[in-house]
């Protein structure tokens, strides 16, 4: 097998260099979908949904399929070129995309029922999280709803984190993780786990995605165990808000 090449965790290179393959990274068969989850926990039929840090759009059809309209909030413009394309090719009518970031919606105040954040990339510090929550609020109607979800602490690339990152599971001179589980708490958020397994359906597909993704470490760990499926846990924090 040809050396496969990598661009070791930076994802900042992965939004802006290479969005087909973050579009194929995240189109992998997921069970179950955090949509599907959202739907159980929370009522987004027929709601005005904020989707920030849409990416390439996935999150914005799953959402789209039960929200009366989805506004796609993303900073990329390769990302964002390519969710509007895929909305075209889809024929999906009740989506727009936006340019902005989580700390600062182009929404007017009081417009959305619902703001959803998966796995936005700038929420990981705290000052980041403050003003994605006050973002929120501002653009939320009366008891609008606030949902972001992210990796769960120690699971930065799911099961394969002690490979990825060794036995501590935490990055270095980081513990984003951490940060963003005690930021939401301290903000009054509550918070459910899902587990979700993630089927790449081949190696090769595993290794030109969450390989390229995750680095050297994660290549030769997937290529010596023939690894097609990796397990998730993420963590969806929820909070209503009260006037």
């Amino acid at each position: 097998m040809n050396e496969v090449k990598t661009i070791e965790n930076r994802w900042d290179i992965l939004y802006h260099d290479y969005p087909e393959i973050y579009d194929r990274f995240a189109k992998v068969k997921k069970k179950p979908g955090i949509t599907e989850v959202l739907l159980e926990m929370f009522s987004l039929r027929e709601k005005k949904v904020a989707d920030v840090g849409s990416g390439t759009g996935l999150s914005t059809f799953n959402l789209a399929k039960y929200a009366q309209h989805v506004i796609g909030i993303e900073p990329e413009d390769s990302m964002r070129n390519l969710a509007v394309k895929n909305a075209k090719k889809r024929h999906i009518e009740n989506v727009e995309f936006r340019k902005g970031t989580a700390e600062n919606m182009p929404l007017n105040d009081d417009s959305v029922d619902v703001v959803v954040a998966v796995t936005a990339a700038s929420l990981y510090k705290r000052e980041n999280i403050e003003q994605f929550v006050g973002e929120a609020e501002r653009v939320l109607i009366a008891n609008g709803l606030t949902i972001s979800v992210d990796v769960a602490p120690g699971w930065y690339g799911g099961e394969l984190a002690p490979v990825i990152l060794g036995r501590s599971r935490r990055q270095k001179d980081s513990d984003t993780e951490i940060t963003r589980n005690g930021s939401f708490i301290a903000l009054g958020f509550n918070h459910r786990d899902v587990y979700q397994t993630q089927d790449y359906g081949s190696v090769e597909k595993m290794l030109s995605t969450y390989g390229f993704i995750f680095g050297r470490k994660a290549i030769n760990y997937i290529i010596s165990h023939q690894k097609t499926i990796v397990k998730w846990k993420f963590r969806i924090y929820y909070k209503q808000k009260t006037d």
